[in-house]
């Protein structure tokens, strides 16, 4: 007997017979009304086609696209049904016997199924569905959106959906053991040029603190491009139904050269070729486990991973705001240690132990010594009190969060840590092997559009004993506390800030200009946002600070100055995957105390200037590439804040930052 394995087409006109529907293109245009040919069902009609399911009209063919009547669709989604294991079973009605009674017990059956037939092609449906989650998901919705007119089929569609549910875990789960081991990949191409416009002798920086021109040479954009590479490896395999194995492999050059560039601390030595940087490094490797404690939910982590708390406590500074890399901007300080995390109804714990991670990941990406020479204004700072990653050893930290997300949230955290050798601690020269920063953060709803935000921290010193006992000198502490309201198209936040001189800590709490992680400031801070449309948007920020202490060497600024820094900035989606945003900030440091060191003219105003504009295109949903070009600018107006070896001012310096990225992700 000729074997001929039925086609979705086939069962259709047997499942008509067996469901008693032979005359429904009259019953299709009763009161049932056409499905357009833009109504979503065909997407999902398509989605099924693709995988290898046919659905169609009554005679079993598929003729693209035409109105439809909703009962025509039904009677497709029930011929689908059938085939579907535990679906309405033909097997009392596609045999040989079946057939025969209903057509002629003598007619010769070589050319219809045998029930062999009927499981081989509803294995076939299921693997067919097994292999498209989309197509599943389809199925379901066309269900759910033809359930009367099934229901009018004799189709018993809460059954058919608890089926369709079955198939989706069984796919879920075959899924899961596929995917036993996930393997991602991101790779990024980054290419960077400058140039110093003004020619002089003294080179403007770059919000990275960069000496811009390579130097004092580059006259031209093009002089001196140089083309960096990083590629981030992560494999997550799953150990056992709880456990997983996550390691994250590093190469390439970028940040290799971003951690070299800040250590030399050079202006003459910034954009050059790094080839021979060309590093493999294990940016984590850890196991997370869950892990029984009462009867919270826990889990440990095991080895070499990352870890954040607030921007006063736990933070890693990115080094380069020109770029995105998930190990540079993600704000996650590396340890090698354990971690656990503790879950509960009303609170939240986090613990971590161990070795701070040296080198390309450590704790602050930023120096000791200055990028620019000890120079322009920002930098002036760095020597007193920048927390420096190198010189952390071990690292210990606590976080517990208590409340409602909902309604109001308390965070305590602290962060214990000794020195990597014999050098003192940033914090006033004090001879120390040993520190703590202690924090508590608060976040309330006050109202469904009006939110309350602050944070407060200390950090103390000490030496051979108990942390933080020597701890001899004020204004160590740094707080913020603020507003947010939202309404409309408007979003507006205002805040006070207070980052007292001696403060420091392995935080991030932003740049003012080039000045990274900016103290001895206190004053407010006003964010507004406002949505033109879905697709261009204007934002400003301005930050009104005076200086709170008198302490040369220690900050550029003074009790008496103004720092004023003004930002603003325009997004525009000029189509769905295309971005251009443009923006302009604005640093004037308003001298108006002699208390400087003598090498400052009193009552000057210098500024720092950076227009950026910049594209970014999404090529696909894990591609794309960005550009952008920045103009920096620095006017001393003789004030003597950059001066030169000789004792010059410098007058006023500009120059330009060039940076593409291209990113592809797997």
């Amino acid at each position: 007997m000729k074997k001929v394995l039925l086609t979705i087409a086939g069962v259709a006109m047997l499942a008509s017979a067996a469901f008693g529907i032979a005359n429904a293109q009259g019953k299709a245009n009763g009161p049932f009304a056409d499905v357009p040919t833009d109504h979503w069902a065909y997407n999902s009609v398509e989605k099924l086609r693709d995988a290898g399911i046919v659905i169609g009209y009554p005679d079993g063919t598929y003729g693209g696209r035409r109105a439809m009547t909703r009962y025509e669709f039904a009677e497709a989604i029930a011929r689908l049904l059938a085939n579907i294991p535990g679906a309405t079973d033909l097997s009392n009605y596609a045999t040989k016997d079946w057939v025969k009674s209903q057509i002629n017990p003598s007619a010769d059956l070589s050319g219809y199924a045998k029930q062999s037939d009927l499981d081989q092609l509803r294995a076939d449906v299921t693997r067919r569905l097994s292999d498209n989650e989309a197509a599943i998901s389809a199925l379901r919705d066309l269900v759910n959106q033809f359930a009367p007119e099934l229901k009018q089929l004799g189709v018993d569609v809460a059954a058919a959906n608890a089926r369709i549910d079955a198939l989706d875990k069984r796919v879920t789960a075959l899924e899961e053991e596929v995917r036993r081991v996930k393997i991602t990949g991101d790779l990024n191409v980054i290419a960077r040029a400058d140039v110093n416009t003004k020619q002089h002798s003294a080179p403007a920086i770059d919000q990275n603190g960069y000496a811009v021109g390579n130097g004092l040479g580059n006259n031209s954009i093009w002089s001196s491009p140089e083309v960096y590479n990083d590629f981030l490896l992560t494999i997550n395999g799953r150990v056992n139904d709880d456990t997983r194995a996550i390691v994250s492999i590093d190469a390439g050059n970028f940040i290799n050269w971003l951690d070299t560039s800040h250590q030399n601390g050079a202006q003459a030595n910034d954009y050059v070729s790094q080839n021979g940087l060309q590093t493999f490094n294990l940016y984590n490797a850890y196991i997370t486990t869950p892990v029984k404690l009462g009867s919270a939910d826990s889990a440990c982590e095991l080895g070499r991973f990352g870890t954040q708390y607030t921007p006063f406590t736990l933070k890693a500074i990115n080094p380069d705001v020109y770029t995105y890399l998930t190990q540079t901007a993600g704000g996650d300080v590396i340890i090698d240690g354990a971690k656990l995390e503790f879950g509960g109804r009303m609170a939240d714990l986090s613990i971590f132990a161990g070795d701070a991670n040296q080198g390309a990941y450590a704790i602050s990406a930023s120096p000791t010594n200055a990028l620019d020479g000890g120079n322009l204004p920002g930098s002036r700072s760095r020597g007193g009190n920048e927390f420096a990653g190198n010189m952390v050893k071990n690292l210990a930290g606590m976080h517990a969060t208590f409340g409602n997300s909902d309604t109001v949230t308390v965070g305590i955290t602290a962060v214990l840590g000794t020195n990597n050798n014999t050098n003192p601690l940033p914090i006033n020269g004090a001879a120390a092997n040993n520190f703590g920063v202690y924090g508590v953060n608060a976040s309330a709803n006050l109202h469904h559009d009006i939110i309350a935000q602050g944070e407060f921290a200390i950090d103390s010193i000490g030496y051979n004993s108990i942390i933080g006992n020597k701890d001899s000198q004020d204004g160590n502490e740094a707080w913020w506390a603020g507003l947010g309201a939202s309404s409309g198209a408007w979003n507006v936040k205002a805040d006070y800030k207070q980052v007292y001189t001696y403060f420091a800590a392995p935080g991030y709490w932003g740049n003012i200009g080039s000045w990274i992680n900016p103290t001895n400031i206190q004053g407010p801070e006003v964010t507004v946002k406002f949505a033109f449309s879905p697709t261009l948007s204007l934002n400003l920020e301005g930050d009104f600070y005076k200086g709170i202490d008198n302490v040369i060497g220690e900050s550029p600024i003074t009790s008496k100055d103004d720092l004023t820094r003004a930002d603003a900035g325009i997004k525009w989606g000029v189509s769905h995957n295309t971005n251009i945003d443009l923006g302009y900030e604005w640093v004037q440091w308003n001298l108006k105390n002699a208390a400087h060191d003598t090498a400052i003219n009193a009552n000057g105003k210098p500024v720092e200037q950076y227009i950026t504009l910049g594209v970014g295109h999404d090529i696909s949903r894990n591609a794309a590439v960005k550009v952008l070009y920045q103009v920096d600018a620095y006017n001393d107006n003789n004030t003597g804040f950059y001066k030169l070896d000789n004792g010059s001012s410098v007058g006023s310096l500009s120059g330009g930052t060039l940076v593409g990225q291209a990113s592809v992700k797997f």
